[in-house]
């Protein structure tokens, strides 16, 4: 519901005709509708991005309550040409809006007396919501934690530098973590481009998925005070709850012939006709 309502309030952000980067009053909420669609990428998305910040985030924080979720962001800038199948282009615009959301959901935490933050991590397709709905203990965490960062955090670096920079803030930092094996999570990927135009080509997602080997490990010795929480969607059972040490257990291997089923299974979804010459496209 979160997602169609912020479809719809973006809706209102488009520009004039007169020019791609009239600059937005803190008073406004909006921007004029132009007469012709505007597509801006790039370099130029982040630029039309910048000068429209405050309107952007302000639609965003009226319907997102606790969650930052990069997917959800990157949706206001469907004004300016965003798809959903061409991410690549709208990227760095979408973190610009991403940073000063955090920023906006940090103060309302704050205000709240709620300096918590709660991570969510997992390879793409890997069911964090679904699992993570499936464990009311951990729904009630992210229902009470004062920000949620979703997010894959394929990047454990980044995932570093951004709880170092939670815990200077005095917010305490905790984690859940999701795992599926390669085939389930790619065709959930194929799914998902389906029902929400939401493409991961075969290449990222076979270049992606040996980063999460050893994780677990990394994350007990880098953040040992942090609460972890671990749920095994194997095969999309729904989501159990496991121990760190069964967790550890998770095969991260990237083979040759387990390459070749996931091309596979994209080659099954085209031939299908479930999908879009667009949504083709994107794959390619």
């Amino acid at each position: 519901m979160k997602t169609i309502q912020l479809w719809i309030l973006a809706l209102v952000l488009t520009i004039s005709s007169s020019t791609a980067l009239t600059s937005c009053s803190k008073d406004d909420n909006y921007v004029p509708r132009p007469e012709q669609p505007l597509v801006l990428k790039g370099e130029a998305a982040v630029a039309w991005t910048k000068a429209h910040l405050d309107s952007l985030v302000d639609v965003y924080m009226a319907s997102c309550g606790n969650l930052l979720d990069p997917d959800m962001t990157r949706d206001l800038l469907q004004c300016i040409g965003y798809t959903r199948l061409n991410v690549f282009d709208y990227r760095e615009a979408g973190w610009v809006i991403d940073s000063v959301v955090l920023v906006r959901l940090m103060e309302r935490a704050v205000e709240a007396n709620n300096k918590t933050i709660l991570f969510t991590m997992g390879m793409y397709g890997c069911g964090k919501t679904t699992s993570i709905n499936n464990n009311p203990e951990l729904k009630k965490l992210v229902e009470e934690a004062g920000v949620v960062s979703e997010g894959a955090y394929n990047n454990v670096k980044y995932f570093d530098g951004v709880v170092e920079d939670m815990d200077k803030k005095g917010f305490v930092s905790s984690l859940i973590y999701v795992y599926n094996d390669a085939e389930t999570g790619y065709t959930n990927c194929m799914e998902r481009l389906i029902s929400s135009n939401r493409a991961v080509t075969c290449e990222a997602y076979i270049s992606v998925f040996p980063q999460f080997q050893g994780r677990v490990e990394y994350i007990e010795e880098h953040h040992p005070d942090m609460p972890f929480y671990c749920i095994d969607n194997n095969h999309n059972n729904g989501g159990k709850r496991v121990s760190n040490e069964e967790a550890k257990q998770w095969d991260y291997t990237m083979t040759e012939d387990l390459q070749q089923k996931i091309y596979a299974i994209k080659q099954s979804y085209i031939e299908s006709g479930r999908l879009t010459l667009e949504q083709i496209a994107a794959l390619q």
